[in-house]
């Protein structure tokens, strides 16, 4: 996975053939040989590589364990990109309120601005009323563009009506892509919450 290469075609690129076979893991007895390897003080390229195939495995087993190692892991990463990479990875995991995530909190202040981006993303799955306060927090203090629409894109999958407010504060963004994910959001929110209210309702009179 970590190779150099000269390639352009990707199908020549033996790295891009190994980060599609590593996509298809769901072996959980390879995340504690991983975890040794990690420990090893491997090079940041070969770190990434290992938080892939984690982040992989966690992803096809709905595994909380290897998302709680991530975690763990970006506490301790200092390289951005490695960091950037790992906490791509814990987007794509569902991580509900049994799962600690208040260590990617301080990573939504990172100065490091790929951190920060990947950081904000890195709250999608949550079922945390705390990660919709901290994404707000991001929101009312931040003049990055970027920031913004990330939160809007991140609320508009685990935001609830405490958001709309912030939200509709982004539509009158000049930039059209704030404002469009603001507008995205909301919607999703809307959608998400007359479901809830429609089957609260349907239980209601079930009984």
């Amino acid at each position: 996975m970590t190779v150099r290469e000269k390639i352009v075609n990707s199908d020549d690129s033996l790295s891009w053939h190994a980060h599609r076979e590593a996509e298809r893991f769901d072996d959980k007895s390879m995340v504690d040989e991983l975890d040794v390897y990690l420990n090893q003080k491997p090079t940041k390229d070969q770190r990434s590589a290992a938080y892939f195939i984690i982040g992989k495995i966690a992803k096809n087993c709905l595994s909380l364990e290897c998302a709680s190692r991530l975690i763990t892991y970006s506490a301790k990463e200092k390289d951005k990109y490695a960091l950037a990479n790992l906490l791509e990875r814990l987007a794509e995991i569902p991580k509900p309120e049994s799962v600690d995530i208040e260590p990617l909190f301080s990573l939504l202040q990172d100065s490091r601005w790929l951190v920060r981006h990947a950081a904000i993303r890195s709250l999608r799955g949550c079922n945390s009323s705390e990660a919709e306060v901290k994404l707000l927090e991001v929101l009312a203090n931040t003049s990055d563009p970027y920031d913004a629409i990330y939160c809007h894109s991140t609320l508009g999958e685990i935001g609830t009506c405490k958001s709309l407010s912030a939200l509709a504060l982004g539509l009158k963004s000049r930039k059209r892509d704030v404002k469009d994910s603001a507008q995205a959001a909301i919607a999703a929110i809307e959608v998400r919450n007359g479901r809830l209210m429609a089957g609260a309702e349907g239980e209601a009179t079930a009984i």
